[in-house]
Order: C-alpha cells, then structure tokens, then sequence
C-alpha cells in the first residue's frame, strides 16, 4: 500500500470522486481514461487548466460534476458501491503514473450520448472507450 502525505491523500481523494462522478456508469477501461485525461491535464504545462490535481479538478466548468447546478455535484460514493472500489483503482493508478494510458495521451473527453460539445471541433480526437470520445490538442498520438 503506497504511503500519501496529508496533500497527495486531498489530491488522490478528489481524482477518486471525480472518476466516480464523471464515470461510474461507464467501465473501467472508460474510468481509467478519465483518470488518466485528468493526470494528461496536470502535467501538460498548459496553465489555464490549473498546473495542480485540485486546480484542474476544480476548474469552473471543466468536470460538470463538479458544477454547481449539476446533480452530481452532491453525490458522494458508498464504501459499498462496487464501482468506488474501480474507480478508486484506476484513480491511484493514473495518479501514480502506473500502467499505460490508455487515452493516449488525451486531455479532454466527453460522453458520447450526448451532442459532441463545441471544443471537440477544435480538437483531435484520439479514441473511443466506452461511450467516451477522448481528445487532445494537437495530434500527438502514436
């Protein structure tokens, strides 16, 4: 078990609420990606972001579940809830920089049942898992 100081718990806790929020309906394929685009996000360089786990997280209108008229914003995952335990698993996983990213390096995503929104025009995409369409800024992808 991997050993946090009191900043890298805050941090990893809310990348965990953040993949349960954005991703537990989905599989964990999708949630490590979403982890994953997050951790892409925090070590890009591109400041508007944020440059820190709780900055991107917590940017306005980044993660709709963390908007305030979005009804997830209130929602908190049960110890019991088997996809915390995934996503839990994924988080640390992304957070910790272990594995492979399976997004490729993208930066952006958005759930696929939805209308494409306007910024996926302005990006490239990169792949689908799941129902979520990942995207980076530049054509990076190998």
């Amino acid at each position: 078990m991997n050993q946090y100081t009191a900043q890298q718990a805050y941090e990893l806790g809310l990348l965990i609420l953040c993949v349960w929020r954005e991703a537990r309906g989905a599989g964990q394929a999708a949630q490590l990606g979403v982890a994953w685009s997050i951790r892409n996000r925090v070590k890009s360089g591109i400041t508007w972001w944020g440059s820190t786990w709780d900055s991107v997280i917590l940017a306005r209108e980044q993660y709709s579940s963390f908007n305030p008229n979005d009804p997830n914003a209130v929602k908190i995952p049960k110890e019991t809830d088997p996809q915390f335990a995934n996503c839990l698993v994924a988080a640390e996983a992304a957070y910790n920089g272990t594995g492979t990213d399976p997004t490729n390096g993208s930066t952006s995503y958005y759930d696929s049942s939805i209308p494409a929104p306007d910024w996926a025009a302005t990006m490239t995409f990169v792949i689908q898992i799941d129902t979520l369409k990942f995207y980076e800024l530049e054509n990076t992808a190998t």
